[in-house]
């Protein structure tokens, strides 16, 4: 509730400076996502496939590059995964919440109406379990560069195609990204010994509705 919060504070300060750019947008998106395997010491961790929303907040300081707020949220189903015992899968695997909050800037080359660009964000993903009797969180420092295009029908109307890497270092395994409540329970340490940390790296592809506010002329 308080990323959210942050979030729509943010959202209203840009809104007010956009009667001094040229332009802000917001684009509501709809996407898929995909988790590599997370490779830790003694098992693997997985993150199932799984379609995410996402709400972007932009501005354009002028026609090259913008400024962009982007908060994302999912369900995804996880788990801890030993060869050796098949239990540990079975023993975590549950659905949990995943939320983004994400802030960077992206550089277009523009094309007539097509505009492609890039860019790279920086903020927190924030993750909590769903289904221990103990509720437990962790936020953790994410990056994610992107490319996309952007396509206007008209001067305030068009799509976004986006493609995003996201990056969020040294993440534990005995934590609500797979199944552990806030004391600990949940984890498998009778099959992976000892917890351990590990990079998470996820693809997420998405389609947006950009809609565009002009800057009023004087």
């Amino acid at each position: 509730m308080r990323k959210l919060l942050i979030l729509l504070l943010l959202s209203y300060i840009l809104l007010q400076n956009a009667s001094a750019q040229k332009s802000f947008e917001i684009v509501p998106s709809f996407g898929y996502m995909i988790t590599p395997t997370i490779n830790y010491q003694r098992c693997t961790g997985h993150i199932d496939p799984v379609f995410c929303f996402s709400s972007s907040f932009i501005y354009h300081p002028n026609p090259t590059w913008n400024c962009e707020i982007i908060y994302s949220r999912s369900k995804p189903t996880s788990y801890l995964y030993d060869p050796d015992d098949n239990r540990v899968a079975a023993y975590t695997n549950s659905r949990i919440d995943m939320e983004r909050l994400l802030a960077g800037i992206n550089y277009f080359f523009s094309i007539k109406e097509i505009r492609p660009y890039i860019g790279v964000l920086f903020g927190f993903t924030y993750t909590q379990t769903t289904e221990t009797p103990l509720t437990s969180s962790y936020t953790a420092f994410s990056m994610a560069p992107e490319a996309g295009i952007d396509y206007f029908f008209s001067s305030l109307i068009g799509i976004r195609l986006n493609a995003m890497l996201l990056l969020t270092p040294d993440v534990p395994n005995n934590s609500s990204y797979f199944n552990v409540d806030k004391i600990g329970q949940g984890f498998p340490g009778f099959a992976v010994g000892d917890p351990s940390n590990a990079n998470i790296t996820q693809w997420n592809f998405s389609l947006g509705i950009i809609i565009r506010f002009m800057k009023k002329k004087k």
